[in-house]
This record gives C-alpha cells, structure tokens and sequence, in this order.
C-alpha cells in the first residue's frame, strides 16, 4: 500500500475522487479555494440531482414577472 506522504497533490486528488465514486457518488464538482489551507477539504452534500449551490438547490430562484 502507498502511503499518502508519498503522493504528490494531483494522485491525492485522483485517490479522494476515486473513494468518492466507489462509494456510490454519482455528481461530483471540484472548486479550488486559494484562501483555504493546503491540507483543508470541505464537502457539500444534498440530496438531488440539480447542481450543489445552484439556485434550484438552494431554493433562491428569482421570480419572473411576465
């Protein structure tokens, strides 16, 4: 087995994507935050099929006047 001290960051990546989708997860977006720290990863889950962060997930669609 490698150790994770050996990856360099894109394998690390590739490996945390990986676990992702053999768990069952069938949508993932990436985002790089250069004001987080180097190690930091945050996830955001819902329950749906819209995009995380969307107006249709989030609720905040605007009204259309006619």
């Amino acid at each position: 087995m490698i150790c994770m001290d050996e990856l360099t960051d894109i394998d690390k990546i590739i490996c945390m994507l990986d676990e992702k989708t053999q768990s069952g997860v069938g949508r993932i977006k990436v985002e790089m935050d250069e004001t987080m720290e180097e190690s930091e990863v945050k996830e955001r889950h819902h329950h749906g099929r819209c995009d995380v962060g969307s107006p249709f997930a989030t609720g905040c669609i605007p009204n259309f006047e006619d």
